[in-house]
């Protein structure tokens, strides 16, 4: 039939059946919006008839196929849009599918006419009914969800598929929710705690996202959910700010999860949260007080547990947002750094003593080789903040040299992974020499071996039995402290110049300069009933065969025999007082005290290592060590400074400041007066210049 019509002749009847379709779908429509008005659960009601109109205007434009084509006239791609839209025949309706035509008959006589002339019933009451859902007092039926879709379907056919949900639904809705969440949420956070506040914000908004799913189109999730989080969120932000350090102290983190909704909401967290844990480390460290200097292990291990729980925060409540863990970064940098708190928590010597703790046999206890080289591994988290890595350097390469001297050292493997970590925080170059101290320690032993054959081929004895040790100048940090003046004995007289010509003999253009304060021995003492055996510096073993002949001397005869200062004597015969090897007059011991042998020393142990108390660092060579870094420092500006104004030419004053800060901040943080030295003392090496322009200009004289 429609066939039949749309092919009429002379005339189609094309337009006359799509007015008449058009007719019926009006008295339709307006049968059914007066139907659905006579219901109370008009939502129910609406839903219902639009599922059976929605069905059939489907099915009938499938009917109408042929119609369709005719009065949209999609023909060979189709026509252009401004024809599409004419007016067909004398009616009042565009050209469109019976389909969409339905749509718009139903939004014009059912939708527009209970808004306009039946107070919009019909959105009220849907507002009505998640707002009771909200307040928990009634479950929201599924005709919601239709009613609300039906508006999106009814635009779905034409240029603006959302416009008729948008104004309709959407806008409305938005207001609905800011209203109701704006009353909530300022009647809630004046009768409750901020802590019970928060709770309730973050239920709310995971409820009203659920809701938002259910009923909303996807496009309205973020702008209503926004709202909420205006509403409860932004406008109060001030009081959870406020509340933040003591839920951090507590261990609540609510705060982060609602602020970081909102844009810029965490910016002052972040700034609470570094303060927060920047005070706990300072905290920590002035409760150490001086047992620092004494033993470092409380100091790196309670910092290391300090920064592994914040660093498991950032990870699981923050989500490893980079700005918190470059918070918890700079709370750290400032704990390290900061030493006005306790004068003993200069962290680089601090780590460094750490480490060679960490790295020496019998230091250890209850430590296996794997939990050493984790502890050591978190004390290079805490040697990454440390702006003066080269006290560190200095520092870590004289204990090792120790270490490798004394023979002291957990294991070569130990040491070598430690070197790969320093590697990567502190770079080849210095890695490089420690790298040189391991090899000079394992020449050593070819020389040892080559030197015995010498001794059998030139068929020469020594009364001792006689190891060596050489080591590269430039390698290892030696030359620190001041050779100590002494005599060496003359039991040992032979065995070092026997030494001396075989070295010479092999490495012509060498000179070997012997360290006599790090030398150490073992001596028998063979005047008892029982046979003990000492393990003595050098130093110590010159006092000991002073009294092979005697029994009795006084210091002023110890100090003229061994040569060596008053300071020196006084620290090297102290252990051997305490262990009561020499018996002395109680009292301030003077030139003319006597030390006594004592003839009848006992001791549970026959093998005593009274060196171990000389190998530790002295507090002067804890000033020397870093007086050196003072003119290392001094040297590497000055290196920087000639390097930038080779390439650079002309710098002002401030510009080759930056610039030498810049380079320098790897090893250290050099401070402006260091800098002006430095320039001083090139511009008086004229390996730079003043402009004569500008007297705050610098120029490179080649």
């Amino acid at each position: 039939l429609v066939y039949d019509m749309c092919n009429a002749s002379p005339k189609p009847h094309t337009e006359r059946l799509f007015n008449a379709i058009a007719k019926f779908l009006e008295d339709c429509t307006s049968r059914i919006c007066m139907s659905i008005l006579k219901h109370n659960d008009i939502v129910t009601a609406y839903t219902t008839e639009w599922e059976h109109y929605r069905l059939a205007s489907y099915y009938s434009s499938l009917m109408c196929d042929y119609l369709n084509g005719h009065i949209i006239k999609v023909k060979d791609g189709g026509i252009p849009g401004a024809e599409r839209r004419q007016i067909v025949g004398d009616g009042r309706y565009r050209r469109q599918t019976i389909q969409a035509l339905a749509h718009y008959i139903w939004k014009e006589r059912v939708v527009y006419t209970i808004k306009t002339a039946h107070g919009n019933r019909l959105m009220h009451q849907i507002f009505e009914l998640i707002c009771r859902d909200r307040d928990g007092e009634d479950s929201v039926p599924d005709g919601v969800q239709k009613a609300i879709a039906s508006l999106v379907q009814l635009n779905s056919l034409t240029d603006r598929p959302l416009y008729l949900y948008v104004e309709e639904f959407e806008n409305p809705y938005l207001k609905q929710t800011r209203k109701y969440y704006e009353r909530e949420a300022a009647a809630f956070i004046s009768s409750k705690s901020i802590s019970e506040y928060m709770k309730q914000a973050h239920l709310r908004l995971e409820q009203e996202a659920a809701r938002n799913s259910k009923y909303c189109h996807h496009t309205s999730h973020e702008t209503i959910i926004k709202e909420c989080e205006t509403q409860y969120v932004a406008l109060y932000q001030s009081r959870i700010h406020a509340e933040f350090e003591s839920m951090v102290a507590n261990e609540k983190y609510e705060a982060y999860a609602l602020l970081s909704r909102i844009p810029g909401g965490v910016s002052k967290l972040l700034e609470t949260f570094e303060q927060y844990v920047a005070n706990l480390g300072k905290k920590l460290i002035i409760n150490m007080g001086n047992s620092i200097a004494k033993d470092s292990r409380d100091y790196v291990e309670s910092l290391v547990s300090l920064h592994t729980k914040y660093s498991r925060i950032c990870q699981k409540v923050f989500s490893n947002d980079s700005a918190f863990v470059a918070a918890l970064d700079k709370a750290f940098r400032t704990v390290v750094n900061d030493s006005s708190m306790n004068p003993a928590a200069l962290a680089p010597e601090v780590l460094a003593r750490y480490c060679d703790y960490m790295l020496r046999k019998n230091q250890r206890a209850g430590l296996t080789e794997n939990d050493a080289e984790e502890r050591l591994s978190q004390a290079i988290i805490l040697l990454e903040y440390v702006d003066d890595k080269d006290i560190f350097q200095k520092f870590y390469s004289r204990m090792l040299a120790k270490r490798l001297i004394y023979n002291t050292s957990s294991s070569e493997e130990t040491e070598g992974n430690m070197i790969s970590r320093l590697k990567v925080i502190c770079g080849v170059e210095y890695t490089g020499k420690l790298q040189r101290m391991f090899t000079d320690v394992t020449v050593s032993t070819d020389i040892n071996n080559n030197f015995n054959d010498f001794l059998g081929q030139s068929s020469l004895s020594l009364d001792v039995d006689f190891g060596i040790l050489v080591l590269t100048a430039g390698a290892w940090p030696l030359t620190q402290v001041a050779a100590i003046e002494f005599q060496l004995p003359s039991e040992l007289e032979k065995s070092v110049s026997y030494f001396t010509t075989f070295y010479n003999n092999h490495h012509s253009g060498r000179k070997l300069t012997w360290l006599w304060h790090l030398s150490k021995a073992d001596v028998k003492l063979t005047y008892l009933d029982r046979r003990y055996e000492f393990s003595v510096s050098l130093h110590q073993l010159g006092v000991l065969l002073l009294f092979n002949n005697v029994d009795v001397l006084t210091l002023k005869d110890i100090k003229e025999h061994t040569r060596l200062n008053d300071a020196e004597v006084r620290r090297i015969i102290k252990p051997l007082v305490d262990l009561a090897v020499f018996i002395v007059e109680p009292g301030a011991i003077t030139d003319d005290s006597e030390l006594r042998l004592n003839m009848k020393f006992t001791n549970k142990r026959t093998k005593i290592k009274i060196t171990s108390s000389l190998q530790s660092d002295s507090p002067q060579e804890s000033d020397v060590t870093h007086k050196s870094v003072y003119e290392d420092r001094k040297f590497y500006i000055q290196a920087i400074i000639v390097r930038v104004m080779k390439s650079r030419r002309v710098l002002t004053h401030a510009q080759l400041v930056s610039e030498v800060i810049v380079q320098a901040k790897s090893r250290f943080s050099p401070d402006i007066q260091m800098i002006d030295n430095c320039l001083d003392q090139l511009l008086d090496k004229q390996y730079i210049g003043k402009s004569k322009e500008n007297k705050d200009t610098f120029v490179y004289v080649a």
